[in-house]
């Protein structure tokens, strides 16, 4: 696998049977570092206290074959030090940025972005920052830890088009149709009727991963942390998202796996004219794959405005991609989102997204149905899943969904976290050479860097979403719902990254919608 030159000194994996064995050396290996310390632990505190007190003896035999014991725990856990040094890392590799000044100034404001997470040193491998990451989140999930979400969901219907085509003022030009209607809902965290937070609180409206939703984005401790710094947090669970496993089901043939920037927009409009007040800033956040539609519909939405400002249009105050994995007509090949998580996510969207809604997909295209299903790997799922996200086939689909497309277009501030460890999301992305004749050559870290307002901070390990940090001694966070979390550098640094933002591009950034507010308020009083 090829490597940037300035992550040249990083050992991949080179195929799956070692990638496997990596995999298995940390819970391995974490195993006999317990023994270790129990048996060290035994040796030192214990044994010498029954001994002295007269309650055994050990005959010569038996303080040779523990001397041995010893020494092979205290080698296997020096093994497991040695393993964690090579395997997990802390700090920020690099960041990259755009030409504004002003991110300089936002940056002197929050020096955590310059920080990097730095985990316990036994949670630094990418693959063991998983298991209490998750956890965290099931038991957060089921309401076993902390305190309640106390979740409101505001349902509404979005529509589509049967075949997408968009023109170039990059708005939609094909008719609805009735039968892509589709019941989604937004969940607000705390309901806009909550007195907990004013209802005119900053509200981050969030893009979910793949397979999650509201109540798991992966988790919810972004959410928490946002909450105890005064912003209420949006999650807009697209089709075929729900918390309840078994519903709302699909009743339209229409999905799209890494979000629709149509679908998105309702949403948006319908949260801006129907839920908050006028003026409330908002922020748009992406989590995993969640980061596709939002950087699409950045690119999509700051070109439309900068084509036709008195057009209507989203507008955020700044943004945030957790994770993203850049090209997505590549991001999901196994070469890149690796073995085992590419094959257990490959098998959980058939079922959530296929299996759950057959008897609508199949009635539409049961060919597609059955190429997505017959899919070896998540690239192939949604290549063949392309004609339910309202396109002919994956090369229409790109053309007009692939986030790197019109990257250059994005004016909106925002933030970018990617770890060099991340074993779903490969650093390579990032580096890898445009194929898009618009940006002459350049590097996607190239076009950041060109850019305005972007941001890109690399950090030398955080895994995929979790980026646990504190160290030894600070690996716990208040929970502000209530006890205890894991310390997130992710969650730390988004929120910080949000507040600065509102110092530095509040003002000039809350403006944009504010005259459609009012045309809608003028429509309402007219309405009334």
């Amino acid at each position: 696998m090829s490597t940037s030159g300035w992550v040249s000194d990083l050992n991949y994996v080179s195929d799956d049977a070692s990638y496997m064995e990596a995999i298995l050396a940390g819970p391995l290996l974490s195993l006999f570092f317990t023994c270790s310390l129990s048996t060290l632990a035994f040796s030192i505190l214990i044994r010498p206290f029954v001994t002295r007190h007269g309650h055994t003896s050990w005959t010569r035999k038996q303080e040779e074959d523990r001397s041995k014991l010893n020494t092979t725990f205290v080698t296997l856990f020096v093994l497991y030090l040695s393993y964690l040094a090579g395997s997990g890392r802390s700090g920020l590799q690099q960041i990259i940025k755009g030409t504004d000044p002003k991110l300089n100034q936002l940056l002197d404001i929050t020096p955590i972005l310059r920080a990097g997470p730095s985990p316990p040193f036994w949670l630094s491998n990418r693959h063991i920052q998983f298991i209490p990451w998750m956890l965290q989140n099931e038991l957060h999930r089921v309401g076993l830890l902390g305190g309640s979400l106390n979740m409101e969901y505001y349902n509404f219907t979005v529509k589509d088009c049967i075949k997408k085509t968009r023109g170039e003022d990059k708005i939609l030009n094909c008719e609805y149709d009735d039968s892509m209607d589709q019941v989604v809902n937004v969940g607000a965290f705390p309901p806009f009727e909550d007195d907990s937070l004013p209802r005119d609180a900053p509200i981050i409206f969030v893009a979910p991963g793949l397979r999650c939703h509201s109540e798991d984005m992966p988790g919810q401790t972004v959410m928490r942390a946002a909450y105890g710094a005064g912003y209420r947090t949006v999650v807009f669970n697209r089709r075929g998202h729900h918390p309840d496993p078994q519903g709302p089901l699909l009743t339209s043939p229409r999905f799209n796996l890494f979000g629709d920037v149509d679908d998105m927009e309702q949403a948006y409009w319908h949260v801006k004219e129907k839920l908050a007040p006028p003026g409330t800033p908002m922020f748009l956040h992406g989590i995993s794959s969640g980061c596709a539609v939002v950087v699409r519909a950045l690119s999509l939405w700051d070109k439309r405005r900068e084509l036709n400002p008195a057009a209507k249009t989203p507008g955020f105050v700044a943004a945030v991609a957790v994770t993203p994995g850049y090209d997505t007509s590549k991001v999901l090949l196994p070469s890149r989102f690796r073995w085992p998580y590419n094959a257990l996510m490959n098998d959980a969207v058939k079922d959530h997204f296929v299996g759950l809604n057959a008897h609508v997909l199949g009635g539409y295209n049961s060919t597609a149905m059955e190429d997505a299903l017959a899919a070896p790997d998540l690239q192939l799922f949604l290549n063949a899943a392309a004609p339910f996200a309202g396109y002919d086939d994956r090369h229409a689909y790109f053309d007009d969904t692939n986030p790197v497309k019109d990257l250059h277009d994005i004016n909106t501030p925002i933030y970018v976290l990617n770890s060099v460890d991340d074993p779903c999301c490969n650093i390579d992305n990032l580096f890898e050479t445009s194929p898009y004749e618009a940006h002459g050559g350049d590097t996607y870290a190239d076009i950041v860097r060109r850019s305005q307002r972007g941001l890109v901070a690399i950090t030398n390990g955080g895994s995929h979403c979790p980026f646990l940090d504190g160290g030894m001694r600070n690996m716990l966070a208040r929970d502000p719902l209530g006890g205890w979390m894991l310390n997130s550098w992710a969650d730390s640094s988004i929120v910080e990254w949000y507040g600065a933002a509102l110092k530095v591009y509040g003002e000039e950034r809350a403006r944009m919608g504010r005259e459609h507010e009012v045309e809608n308020a003028l429509d309402e009083a007219g309405d009334s």
